[in-house]
């Protein structure tokens, strides 16, 4: 039986140094519609506690692995440890493996373009925006998902309309400041866009704001849930000299995220 286990919440949230700061590429809902494209018979996902956190490696193999789970072979990653302060690994698997009777394979570090791909990578790679080669990380686009809430109507005003986003899951990590193109996914169907992520300098400083602008698209979609999926950076948050200023970049903002 193939068999995908994780955790919930990220174990960093439980017993890293800082919890309240920390950030997630995947949430538990994209981590399950990913799992759901595999030839997988079950996902199991196990409640990341204290208590839990202080099973020794030993404990864990016995109790979910080999009780629960009646596991026959396993893979991990290169870098995999697990138990209480870490301290289980591939060998400490291995010696299990024997004992319990199931098979370990470790895989190698995964590369793209000669760089081996980590979380903490691609973290650094939206802190710079650099959304294009997270997708070629991540081997598809990275992904908000968030509820269309009132805005203060600027965009209408200035002949591009948005969908303020509020995201649903707070954790989740949001890409620096900046202007990306975007493709949004609303009620089904995928229309191009371009999203600002910023303070709205050019008309007063403000809570940072997401707002997505969609190509040929009319409807009122207040309070519904859409999905934004970035492509590429297109240029800094910048405080134009005039809304009219303004107005000149968004059009050739939207020339640029209509060729990509």
């Amino acid at each position: 039986m193939a068999t995908v286990v994780t955790f919930d919440p990220h174990p960093k949230k439980v017993v890293g140094k800082d919890p309240q700061s920390l950030r997630v590429l995947t949430d538990l809902d994209e981590k399950l519609e990913v799992f759901s494209t595999f030839d997988l018979d079950q996902v199991v996902i196990i409640q990341f506690t204290r208590e839990f956190a202080r099973l020794s490696y030993e404990e864990f193999v016995d109790r979910y692995l080999v009780q629960r789970l009646q596991v026959k072979a396993m893979v991990v990653g290169y870098d995999h440890h697990f138990g209480r302060n870490r301290e289980g690994g591939f060998e400490q698997l291995q010696s299990l493996g024997k004992r319990y009777g199931f098979q370990v394979e470790q895989l190698g570090p995964f590369t793209v373009d000669g760089e081996v791909v980590s979380s903490s990578r691609i973290r650094e790679l939206l802190t710079r925006g650099e959304v294009d080669k997270v997708a070629r990380f991540l081997g598809r686009p990275y992904r908000i998902r968030g509820t269309v809430v009132q805005g203060q109507g600027l965009g209408k005003q200035l002949g591009f309309p948005t969908a303020n986003i509020q995201v649903n899951n707070p954790e989740k990590i949001i890409p620096v400041r900046g202007v990306y193109a975007v493709d949004v996914r609303v009620g089904g169907r995928l229309y191009k866009g371009m999203m600002n992520i910023g303070h709205r300098p050019t008309v007063n400083f403000v809570p940072l704001t997401l707002e997505v602008h969609l190509f040929n698209f009319r409807n009122s979609i207040y309070g519904e849930t859409v999905d934004v999926f970035f492509k590429q950076f297109i240029r800094q948050e910048t405080k134009f000299p005039s809304l009219e200023a303004l107005k000149r970049q968004l059009e050739e903002d939207k020339k640029v995220c209509l060729n990509i």
